[in-house]
C-alpha cells in the first residue's frame, strides 16, 4: 500500500480542515499526519490516524529552532519513505518539499498565502527565493482562490501545473440549518485571535454598535495564538466585562453555537477560503466580511452576505445596521444555505482523491 504524509502546522489543522480528506485517503492509501502536538492530536488518534509529533514551533524564526524542524523532517521522511507528501502553509511547503525523498511526488495545497506575502519586506523577498528554489521539485499546486494564484504566478513561483478548488469541504451534514428571527440578533466572530483576523476591528464595530442597539449581541469564539499578532486576553475581557462582547472561549461544538446566531462576521486582511464563512452558509446564517481575497470569493455580496472596505471600522458598522434593518432576512437566509452546497465536501473530496491517484 502506497504512503502518503499530510504535512501540517498543528493538529488542529488537520482536525478540523481536512478530516473529512485523511479519512477517505485511508481507504486507499497508509495516511500519516506530521504536525505539532495540540489538544486536537488525541482526537485525531481516536479516528485511528497515525499522528507523529514534531516538538518546534512553526511560526519560530529562530535559526536554532528552524534547524530542528528540518532535521525532525529528515528523520521522519526517511523512516516513513512516502509515495507523497501533501504539503500545508509556508514551513511544510518549503522544508517538506526540499527534504522529500528523491522518488517521492509533492503537492503543495496553498490554503492562504500569509501575511509575509503582504508587507514585502526583507523577509518576504527571502521567503520568496526559497519558494522558487524548491518549486522544481514540487508536482502539482492546489489552491483555494484565484488571487492566490494569480499571486504566484506574478511572484514567479508557480512553474508547475496547478489547480483551484472552492474550499477544502466542509461536513454539511454536521450543521443545523435554522435561524430564529424572533430572538435578538446575534453577531459572531469565528477564528484565531490575531490581528490578522481583524478581531479588533471586530471588537470596535461591537463598541460603537452597542451604543446605538444595546439589544444586539456581539460574540467571541476563538483560541489565543502563539504569535506577536496575538490580542492579549486581558484586551478582550474589558470587552466582554464593559458588556460588549460574550467570549466564548475555544468552542469544539462551533455547529451547535452557530444555531443560536444570525450572522458570522470575518474582518480578515486575507484568507485563502475561510472556513467560518463556509460553516455559517452552511448554518443558513448571513455573512459580513472585508473585500480581501477568500472573503470576496465566499460572499456575494448583497446575496448570501455583505462585503465591507477591508480595514474599515465605519463601513462593517453600516453593513451591520444594513443587515439590522433589512425586511428581507428571511430571503437572505435562505439565500446562504442555497450557496453552501458549493462548499460540501462530498464534491470536493472525490476530486483531490481523484488528483492523488492522477500523480502516484
Amino acid at each position: 500500500m502506497k504512503k502518503i504524509i499530510i504535512n501540517c502546522n498543528d493538529c488542529f489543522s488537520a482536525y478540523n480542515f481536512r478530516l473529512g480528506l485523511i479519512k477517505e485517503l485511508k481507504n486507499y492509501y497508509e495516511v500519516f499526519v506530521v504536525a505539532k502536538f495540540d489538544k486536537y492530536t488525541p482526537l485525531l488518534q481516536q479516528e485511528n490516524i497515525k499522528v507523529i509529533t514534531i516538538n518546534t514551533d512553526a511560526t519560530s524564526l529562530r535559526l536554532r529552532e528552524n534547524f530542528q524542524h528540518i532535521r525532525e523532517y529528515h528523520r521522519i521522511f526517511k523512516s516513513i519513505n512516502p509515495d507523497l507528501i501533501i504539503n500545508y502553509t509556508i514551513k511544510p511547503h518549503l522544508y517538506g518539499t526540499l527534504f522529500a525523498p528523491k522518488r517521492c511526488k509533492v503537492i503543495n495545497f496553498v490554503s492562504g498565502v500569509g501575511s509575509v506575502f503582504e508587507k514585502r519586506n526583507f523577509f518576504f523577498k527571502i521567503i520568496r527565493c526559497f519558494y522558487r528554489f524548491t518549486s522544481k521539485k514540487v508536482d502539482h499546486y492546489i489552491f483555494l482562490n484565484e488571487d492566490d494564484y494569480m499571486l504566484f504566478s506574478e511572484l514567479e513561483i508557480l512553474r508547475q501545473p496547478h489547480t483551484i478548488l472552492p474550499g477544502e469541504g466542509i461536513d454539511m451534514e454536521k450543521f443545523i440549518p435554522e435561524v430564529n428571527l424572533n430572538k435578538p440578533i446575534t453577531f459572531i466572530f469565528i477564528g484565531r485571535l490575531i490581528e490578522e483576523k481583524g478581531i479588533r476591528l471586530y471588537l470596535e464595530a461591537a463598541k460603537i454598535f452597542k451604543r446605538r442597539f444595546p439589544e444586539v449581541n456581539f460574540w467571541v469564539a476563538g483560541d489565543f495564538y502563539r504569535k506577536k499578532t496575538s490580542i492579549k486576553k486581558s484586551e478582550l475581557i474589558s470587552y466582554e466585562t464593559s458588556g460588549i462582547v460574550k467570549y466564548l472561549g475555544y468552542r469544539f461544538d462551533i455547529n451547535v453555537i452557530l444555531r443560536d446566531v444570525h450572522v458570522v462576521v470575518l474582518p480578515s486582511y486575507r484568507e485563502g477560503m475561510p472556513f467560518s464563512l463556509m460553516e455559517g452558509l452552511a448554518s443558513k446564517k448571513f455573512l459580513i466580511a472585508s473585500d480581501v481575497p477568500g472573503c470576496k470569493d465566499v460572499v456575494v455580496d448583497g446575496y448570501n452576505g455583505f462585503l465591507f472596505r477591508s480595514g474599515s471600522t465605519y463601513d462593517l458598522v453600516l453593513k451591520m445596521e444594513k443587515y439590522l434593518k433589512n425586511d428581507n432576512k428571511e430571503e437572505l437566509h435562505n439565500n446562504a444555505l442555497t450557496s453552501a452546497s458549493k462548499y460540501d465536501q462530498k464534491k470536493i473530496i472525490p476530486e483531490i482523491i481523484g488528483l492523488i491517484q492522477e500523480i502516484i
